[in-house]
């Protein structure tokens, strides 16, 4: 069996619904966006230390590792776009998956993680945002990090409006900017430290340390990469989606992985040569420094660290705009296939087939989690709570559109059904996402964060179970919508 999606008569079309700008990005600039949405410097800026923390000197292998198993999630994706892709990107995915064997139950389940995706994916990315203000807080004392905050969204907002390649051109320019300075700092440091460079292959500190604490630092590893999903929702602007998304996600996640990798191996030998009781106890200990690369660039490089003040704005500032233009994009989708009121799927034109009911749905819940909790809650723990509550759905999504894929490709393309690509990979992706997800619910964690992400769950059904009752007729919508048909 080899077919589109089969639908009864129940499932007919309905009226064309708007469309967004075809062909408007090159698979350059779909790499682009996507490479910006992972913000390496961010990411490795607060996934080291903790690493460190647990597996010593050994840290970096964490980094490649989570690559690897990265790489089964992006099969998944790769494997979804190149037969429907689609701006509802794992929410459409994942609705394919059951509608061809329960499509209430897909209807349900559909508008259940597109709730559960988009309050994620709005709090990691207000947490960025709260990270910029925190960092130009450390430069600047008397600067107040809401405010910078609040005004770096406004800055933002116009861009998001614009047409999708502006705010993808930017955010590239603003990732190139933190990618150079990251590699420049790496190789220095390899350099600087060079009678260190096997340290990396010992076991050192850490606790339990060495390949034993992989399983406690693999999970933040494998949160670093999110935002390697950032091409899926740009498919209907995208040329060739069906082969460029594929590229672009295999190329993004191949290239932070290195920076990734390449970064904390220097660092590492950094710390190593610098003469401390305990050079990896000091990487690691994040409660009493800005950070480890600034503590770095102080003792082999001074000049530098006015390089990686500007790369601490960069990484926030691209991340934000490339997420934003890439999840507004679900939203819409989400708007004019019934999971949301059409009145989401309103563009400016159709000369210029903007979102901007998504875009500023998206600017001002990004706004509300910051000024909201900066009320009682400084900038650090705004940022890493948010970073923390809002990834994990995330990644409970990736896991779901894994388990998608077999059903979907058995259901619906059978005579291309391959049990390697089909069944074996997607269980390696669940199998790498269950350690994230399980481990936001250690002891150590606050018991708040389970009771927030229990909140979000409670919040995600309601809105389910009512697109079920009260929105029947997006049964014949769901997942209808193919980029580029």
């Amino acid at each position: 069996m080899d077919s589109t999606l089969e639908r009864d008569p129940l499932l007919e079309a309905t009226p064309p619904q708007p469309r967004l700008q075809r062909n408007a990005l090159n698979l350059f600039e779909t790499i682009a966006s996507t490479l910006a949405n992972m913000a390496p410097a961010e990411g490795i800026f607060v996934a080291l230390g903790v690493a460190v923390l647990f597996m010593g000197t050994t840290a970096p292998w964490a980094f490649l590792l989570a690559m690897v198993g990265i790489f089964a999630s992006a099969n998944t994706m790769s494997e979804f776009s190149r037969t429907r892709p689609s701006a509802g990107s794992f929410i459409s995915f994942i609705a394919n998956g059951i509608q061809g064997y329960f499509p209430r139950a897909a209807l349900f389940v559909s508008a259940t993680c597109f709730t559960l995706l988009m309050l994620g994916y709005i709090i990691s990315t207000a947490s960025a945002v709260a990270f910029l203000g925190y960092w130009l807080q450390i430069w600047f004392p008397s600067w107040n990090w809401i405010i910078i905050s609040v005004v770096a969204l406004l800055i933002a907002a116009p861009l998001l409006l614009r047409s999708v390649v502006v705010p993808t051109i930017w955010s590239f320019v603003l990732f190139l900017t933190e990618a150079v300075a990251l590699i420049f700092m790496a190789i220095a440091l390899l350099f600087m430290a060079r009678n260190q460079v096997m340290v990396p292959f010992t076991s050192v500190g850490g606790f339990p340390g060495g390949f034993s604490g992989l399983a406690l630092a693999f999970p933040i590893a494998v949160l670093g990469f999110v935002g390697w999903d950032n091409s899926g929702p740009l498919s209907e602007e995208t040329k060739h989606p069906r082969r460029n998304v594929s590229i672009t996600v295999f190329v993004s996640i191949l290239t932070i992985g290195i920076i990734y990798f390449l970064t904390a191996y220097a660092m590492v030998m950094g710390f190593a040569a610098m003469k401390f009781a305990d050079p990896m106890a000091a990487l690691s200990d994040v409660q009493h420094q800005a950070s480890p690369f600034l503590t770095a660039a102080e003792r082999y490089m001074p000049w530098f660290l006015a390089v990686l003040a500007v790369i601490g704005v960069t990484s926030s500032a691209g991340y934000y705009i490339a997420s934003a233009v890439s999840q507004t994009r679900i939203i819409f989708n989400s708007g004019r296939e019934g999971l949301l009121p059409s009145f989401f799927a309103r563009v400016i034109s159709p000369a210029r087939p903007i979102p901007y009911v998504s875009v500023i749905t998206y600017v001002l819940l990004s706004l509300a989690l910051i000024i909201v909790p900066g009320f009682w809650l400084s900038a650090t723990d705004v940022f890493v709570d948010e970073a923390i509550i809002g990834t994990v759905p995330v990644a409970l999504i990736y896991l779901l559109a894994n388990v998608a894929l077999p059903f979907y490709f058995w259901k619906y393309h059978r005579s291309q059904f391959n049990w390697f690509k089909h069944i074996v990979v997607p269980l390696i992706g669940v199998a790498v996402l269950v350690l994230p997800i399980s481990s936001f619910f250690v002891p150590s964690n606050p018991p708040a964060f389970v009771w927030i992400f229990f909140g979000l769950i409670a919040v995600s059904v309601a809105w389910g179970l009512y697109v079920v009752l009260g929105r029947k007729e997006a049964v014949k919508t769901l997942g209808t919508i193919v980029a580029d048909e």
